[in-house]
């Protein structure tokens, strides 16, 4: 490899357990893409690719407007085109976001395509959107561009700090400054520059989609030809990457990014290895002539620039090299019939008749072979070949690349780095899953609940425990008759979740499966207003992508459920909405780091309290809304009460919003107060959970104020309600006269008595006031 350096840069929960046979999928319904600047008169063809299931998909933008529903059957592809209107035009914001819909699990391939130039990627689902991303393009000289799409929020606040020069609203920024702007809903902006952009950081409130390239890239004996590729988000970014030459081509480029200060990265190839040091936004730009192994100390992105020309006169196209280990062990791809079409396969399998692409093993097609380290590519040749195909290995996971060579016009894609993506419903023709029956149907394997199992268990053994599902905050737990499996003729070693990476453990006469929520497939999506998780358990058959055993399981979280609850003084309380887990409590300071956990608690009266409310889940697509919190002097709620929020409003002046990137948590101070003339003080609020899938909803609304209560209250939301205190003030402390007798907080001095008329008419002007400025309400809400 030449190394050449380029430029450096709860109630009881609601429980479902599904019994019947089901496609392995995980969540991927809704996609957000944009169709960037393409010289001429190009298309953007969307390929909607379905699995097991059938599929309803909505394809729409803003403005213009567009709106097309497609149904296609199961294992197919429909296509939808969009023609230049839609297309996002020099450094400007518009709403031509396209957004993506379906009912099931889908995989979508995009194609940007004129008559002499062309590229694609496979689009990202929304769960793997995030808020942080680093922006590559092929050099300086070039037109080279990146966009970025807002597809899910209200609104996002986008930071853009800049490696290179770009001009946004007619001021110029260089190297190292930075801009603000906000994107609405389905809103898109695309930044051009003729500066090399890599290295440019892009820091959304809220995920957001980006895409990076180049409308006329100059390559190789190349004169005008189109990059585009979507960008993964710092968080999926790798630290382990085995790349091999497309085409075996010696003299393509690929670009190695880091995000974190002192990143160290070493080079692998079979004559050398080679250490670079990197900081976030710098870069290595290398010429890759041979198999390498890339390995670094913190995560880095890898772009692939293809640009020799060889063999034929095709063009240029960029991707990004997938990391490992991954998951994945099935594919479904596109490739066009224009195109001579090929398929490399990643992969540390011993051999390529353990994949079958199209039904077949791999070792029947032509076949290009190259190794390094353990690792294997098997480079396909497919032919000038059109629609739908599918690989898969039945216990190797792999990432694939997918390319098409034409005269002067190429296309490529990479498929591997996604966390979320559908999986096979792959039966060998002959055998079937196991089916789990339902109480209510005939049993083949199974006993229905209400029968005698066929075989009694004698006074020595354990007894064998029903199939059970217990749902928590941030995962569920499955317990599976080992009989079961012994009958399936499995091993315990066999059964495992939608990754097969997670397996089950046998304890007894049961296999324990531990279902997190984030991980391991589970999938989630949004029906009737609850939160619903899923995964499926497998038994399969070694080697093999035959099941014996198949147990969809759910669990639903009911986010509109009230709790009325008591607390404990002299603990900090988590309480349980469901399956959801809401905290909270005191601190000390603003900071949030000193936590009170012994009450009562004594402070001054011309101090601070520091609130903090928080949905403990690992789910980061959940939000909560503080509706209310009240003040009062004793654990029950009495009309002697102060509200500081109201309706997702601040009402008292002292309150303060401590803005934090998590939507999954609230932060507050407010002034000491106490009611004349007790000396205690505690705290009741409501809060409402909801998750992103459902925006625009109570979360995103906000502030509502009296005018908007109606249309709130119809839509019955519940919240969780949490207590929390005593705090009492320290002796000595003193009280104006003003609050005796009254739940008018301390805070509110009078000092000096003057007429009553004249303070009934203060307080009406003030209240007036208030209900007259509905931007009072975003301090609660501007940072998400």
């Amino acid at each position: 490899m030449d190394l050449h350096r380029g430029t450096v840069r709860r109630n009881l929960p609601i429980v479902l357990l599904l019994l019947g046979l089901l496609g392995a999928s995980q969540a991927q319904r809704h996609f957000i893409t944009a169709f960037m600047e393409v010289p001429g008169n190009p298309t953007l063809q969307l390929y909607l690719v379905t699995y097991g299931e059938a599929a309803m998909v909505n394809v729409t933008v803003s403005a213009p407007s567009f709106h097309q529903s497609v149904s296609v059957g199961r294992d197919s592809t429909a296509l939808v085109s969009l023609g230049q209107p839609y297309m996002i035009s020099s450094n400007q914001i518009s709403s031509k976001v396209v957004s993506v819909t379906s009912d099931a699990d889908i995989s979508l391939i995009a194609f940007h395509t004129d008559d002499a130039t062309a590229d694609a990627m496979a689009v990202l689902p929304v769960e793997d959107l995030d808020t942080e991303y680093f922006i590559f393009t092929s050099g300086s000289g070039e037109p080279n561009q990146f966009a970025v799409a807002n597809g899910i929020y209200p609104t996002v606040l986008v930071t853009v700090t800049v490696s290179g020069s770009i001009t946004y609203n007619g001021v110029q920024y260089g190297h190292g400054s930075a801009f603000s702007f906000s994107l609405g809903y389905q809103q898109v902006i695309q930044l051009q520059s003729r500066t090399d952009l890599t290295g440019t950081r892009v820091v959304a409130t809220s995920p957001v989609a980006v895409f990076s390239g180049n409308q006329c890239f100059r390559g190789i004996n190349t004169a005008c030809d189109v990059l585009l590729e979507q960008m993964h988000p710092v968080r999926n970014w790798g630290t382990f990457f085995p790349v091999f030459p497309l085409a075996t081509h010696t003299n393509d480029i690929i670009d190695v990014m880091a995000a974190n200060p002192d990143t160290i990265v070493i080079v692998v190839t079979s004559q050398q290895s080679t250490q670079y040091h990197l900081q976030p936004g710098s870069h290595e730009r290398l010429t890759l002539d041979r198999a390498a192994l890339v390995h670094s100390s913190e995560p880095v992105m890898i772009s692939y620039l293809f640009r020799e020309r060889k063999n034929g006169k095709y063009d240029p196209f960029v991707t990004s090299v997938p990391p490992v280990p991954n998951t994945r062990k099935y594919y479904k791809f596109v490739t066009q019939s224009f195109y001579d079409n090929f398929l490399l396969v990643v992969s540390q399998a011993a051999s390529p008749s353990e994949f079958y692409l199209d039904h077949q093993p791999l070792s029947s097609f032509p076949l290009n072979h190259m190794e390094i380290n353990g690792f294997r590519a098997w480079e396909a040749s497919l032919g000038k070949i059109d629609g739908q195909h599918e690989i898969y290995h039945s216990s190797s996971p792999f990432t694939i690349y997918v390319y098409g060579l034409e005269n002067v016009i190429s296309y490529g894609y990479s498929m591997g780095q996604e966390t979320t993506y559908p999986g096979p419903s792959i039966t060998s023709p002959t055998e079937e899953p196991e089916r789990l029956t339902s109480p209510t149907e005939e049993p083949e394997r199974l006993t229905s609940p209400t029968e005698e199992p066929e075989r009694s268990t004698s006074p020595t053994e354990e007894p064998e425990s029903p199939q059970e599902l217990h749902c928590f905050s941030d995962g569920a737990e499955f317990h599976l008759p080992l009989r079961l499996v012994s009958e399936a003729k499995i091993n315990v070693l066999n059964v495992h979740l939608q990754d097969p990476q997670c397996r089950g453990l046998q304890e007894g006469n049961t296999i324990i499966l531990n279902i997190p929520f984030n991980r391991c497939g589970s999938n989630v999506h949004i029906k009737d207003g609850k939160t619903v998780y899923t995964n499926t358990i497998y038994g399969t058959v070694p080697g093999t992508s035959i099941h014996r055993i198949e147990v969809p399981v759910k669990c639903e979280m009911d986010m509109n459920e009230t709790l009325g609850l008591s607390f404990h003084p002299k603990v900090t309380d988590v309480v349980s909405q469901s399956h959801y887990n809401v905290s909270m409590r005191f601190y000390q300071t603003d900071e949030f780091t000193d936590l009170i956990t012994t009450f009562p608690h004594e402070v001054d009266l011309h101090g601070s309290l520091h609130l903090q409310l928080k949905v403990e889940s690992d789910d980061t697509n959940l939000q909560i809304l503080v509706e209310q919190c009240k003040a009062s002097p004793s654990l029950e709620e009495t009309e002697k009460g102060y509200s500081i929020i109201q309706h997702g409003c601040p009402l008292d002046s002292t309150l303060q919003n401590h803005p934090v990137p998590d939507q999954r948590m609230k932060q507050y101070s407010f002034h000491v107060f106490k009611f004349n003339p007790f000396q205690e003080v505690y705290l009741f609020c409501n809060v409402i959970i909801c998750h992103n899938q459902t925006a625009p909803n109570r979360c995103t609304q906000g502030c509502i104020t009296r005018r908007y209560r109606r249309d709130v209250s119809s839509a019955k939301l519940g919240s969780a309600q949490l207590s929390q205190g005593p705090i009492v003030l320290k002796s000595g402390a003193q009280l104006p006269n003003s609050q005796a007798g009254g739940s008018v907080p301390s805070m509110v001095l009078v000092a000096v008595i003057v007429a009553m008329a004249f303070l009934s008419a203060m307080g009406l002007m003030i209240q007036r006031r208030y209900y007259r400025r509905p931007g009072d309400s975003q301090p609660l809400i501007s940072s998400y």
